[in-house]
């Protein structure tokens, strides 16, 4: 999955480095609007594959998989954000990210009804999401975090993980409507990815935010 000079089906191609330049400029929302997410998950354009064939045994458990990496990744935004430990800038910048994420989650669960799945279960605690983050090997801790950066480093390795778990299932995936669903929220979980880095980085270094041209996460 190029993330460096490709975009979701679509939408027009602008580089990771044309979005980053935004970001460490202060717009980080506007880039995030404007640059290249894919704009039919968060409410604008064509919804994705709305209408869905009976699935598979493979495609519900894929999908259920997907769904709750996603949740994992929601209660850890939410987490984040309504608690007090990141700074004014890092709260800013990635505060969208929580609505982008439920958005995703919305556009799996329409796959997964359509293919009479039943919704799994998120985390309902900080103690269940620390059993699944350690599960995953994410390092760091809800609730035991010690400032804005162990912060966005724990966000930044539960995306890599939701990363992978696309990767994954774009390798195991046949039907194309889900294949381009999962292509578009993989993207949007990239520019994350990218966001995360670069406030983690010293003096907004575009390089750090964008390291590789390719990406696959953490499987």
């Amino acid at each position: 999955m190029t993330t460096s000079d490709s975009a979701p089906c679509g939408l027009p191609r602008r580089t990771r480095r044309q979005l980053l330049r935004g970001v460490a400029g202060g717009a980080a929302t506007a880039a995030l609007t404007a640059g290249g997410m894919p704009q039919a998950l968060y409410g604008q354009g064509t919804p994705i594959a709305l209408a869905a064939p009976a699935g598979s045994i493979a495609e519900i458990d894929r999908l259920q998989r997907l769904i709750r990496v996603e949740l994992l990744l929601e209660y850890c935004y939410r987490h984040v954000l309504t608690g007090s430990i990141l700074t004014a800038r890092s709260s800013r910048t990635i505060a969208p990210f929580l609505g982008q994420v439920q958005a995703q989650v919305a556009a799996l669960v329409r796959q997964l009804a359509a293919r009479g799945g039943l919704m799994p279960a998120g985390p309902t605690s900080v103690d269940q999401a620390n059993r699944l983050l350690g599960h995953r090997r994410v390092g760091g801790r809800l609730g035991q975090l010690r400032g804005d950066k162990d912060a966005l480093r724990l966000l930044l390795s539960t995306e890599q993980v939701v990363i992978g778990a696309y990767f994954v299932a774009l390798l195991k995936l046949e039907q194309p409507a889900l294949l381009e669903l999962c292509a578009q929220i993989m993207a949007a979980s990239s520019q994350h990815d990218a966001i995360l880095r670069l406030l983690l980085s010293k003096r907004d270094r575009l390089a750090a935010a964008a390291p590789y041209g390719l990406v696959q996460g953490l499987q």
